[in-house]
């Protein structure tokens, strides 16, 4: 004989079975999460320039010149964007490593020591290759002597990391301890990444406006 359907029955039934329907809703929500997650678009590698830094950032400064960069002469890019890693002794490194290591981040602005480790280990692209970016600091009377470094993989010395104090203007968007820009080795995008960075360096030759007075003052 079938239990009756009525207010009592559904009452005592919801008491001792809510706990099924609250993880049937738990279940549902995150397979909804999980296949907008796995089907939601991503940018692919040459759509996209990615800014890590490994210190101090300005996110919201920074991001917003970044666009202003990709619309203003990079039209084609999807996303130009900045990421920010905590400088700490212990989960810093570790996850700097992980990034480097899957291949995540196109730019990246390191303190020297993680620069100098990374630098000698095939890490990074050699900057001194691109012309246009050289031709920069030489017409500003820049040197970079400080970016070459020595890789004990092949012994060829290269220039593997433009230094930030040369570039007094990216205080205002970003700052890591004697800090150099380089670019990953395996970003996917060298064209684009390159060229930001040409932007980049010669937006930052000049100090912002506000630290050129406080300095005058």
């Amino acid at each position: 004989m079938k239990t009756p359907v009525n207010r009592n029955n559904l009452k005592q039934h919801l008491t001792y079975n809510w706990w099924k329907y609250a993880l049937l809703i738990a279940l549902a929500i995150g397979v909804t999460d999980l296949l907008y997650t796995v089907t939601a678009y991503r940018s692919p590698p040459e759509k996209k320039v990615e800014f890590y830094v490994y210190g101090y950032a300005n996110g919201d400064s920074l991001n917003e010149y970044m666009e202003r960069v990709r619309t203003e002469s990079f039209p084609d890019m999807e996303v130009m964007q900045s990421t920010t890693m905590l400088d700490d002794s212990t989960y810093g490194p570790m996850q700097l490593t992980t990034y480097i290591a899957a291949g995540e981040g196109d730019l990246y602005l390191l303190p020297r020591d993680q620069f100098i480790s990374l630098a000698s280990g095939s890490a990074f692209l050699p900057l001194e290759e691109d012309a246009e970016l050289m031709e920069i600091f030489d017409q500003a009377g820049v040197s970079l002597q400080s970016g070459w470094r020595k890789n004990t993989e092949t012994g060829e010395t290269h220039l593997y990391g433009i230094p930030a104090s040369r570039l007094p203007g990216l205080t205002q968007y970003a700052y890591a301890e004697n800090g150099f820009l380089c670019v990953l080795f395996n970003n996917g995008n060298d064209e684009n990444t390159l060229g930001f960075l040409r932007v980049l360096c010669r937006d930052m030759l000049e100090a912002p406006p506000e630290a050129e007075a406080a300095a005058n003052e």
